[in-house]
């Protein structure tokens, strides 16, 4: 039976094949061919995951029964979720796009380490998570890595401090 899930991972799948191919036919320039991780690296294994993961949804069976779980919540067909509008979390949604408007236009000003912490944190509490002892340092943690691993590894200015420090 074909329903959203496989519709998706059919869509994901062609995206993450052309995705790929297009990352591994990238014409690197004459000093780039001979870096540890290039242009096209981190492309092409985003590409192969998306395929890897699509074809597991593609091939993997389906429950046979839209039953109520343990919890009381119904795990219906996606076609009848989706007809439904108000079952879906709006304020989270709208919440989620107006954070990541204001992060894309605070980074430069703000700089990227406290705007990424501020974005994690507070989409972290938009969504429901109330251990702020685990959501601080995770936060603040994942946003020094990215920005080690963009700024030191793959040697790409990124701003960590804001501008008028500079």
């Amino acid at each position: 039976m074909f329903n959203l899930n496989r519709a998706v991972a059919l869509v994901m799948l062609a995206f993450s094949s052309g995705y790929g191919y297009l990352a591994i036919n990238y014409h690197l320039l004459p000093f780039e061919k001979f870096l540890a991780v290039q242009p096209n690296t981190l492309p092409i294994g985003l590409a192969i995951a998306g395929v890897i993961c699509s074809v597991f949804i593609l091939i993997q069976r389906q429950a046979a029964d839209a039953s109520a779980e343990g919890d009381g919540t119904v795990n219906r067909p996606d076609a009848e979720y989706l007809r439904n509008p108000q079952n879906f979390n709006w304020s989270q949604g709208i919440g989620l796009l107006l954070l990541a408007t204001v992060y894309a236009l605070s980074l430069r000003v703000l700089g990227f380490l406290f705007c990424t912490s501020t974005f994690l944190i507070l989409g972290g509490i938009l969504l429901g998570e109330r251990r702020y002892t685990l959501l601080i340092p995770i936060a603040i943690t994942a946003s020094v890595l990215v920005w080690y691993l963009v700024h030191e590894v793959l040697t790409i200015f990124l701003r960590p401090w804001p501008s008028w420090i500079y």
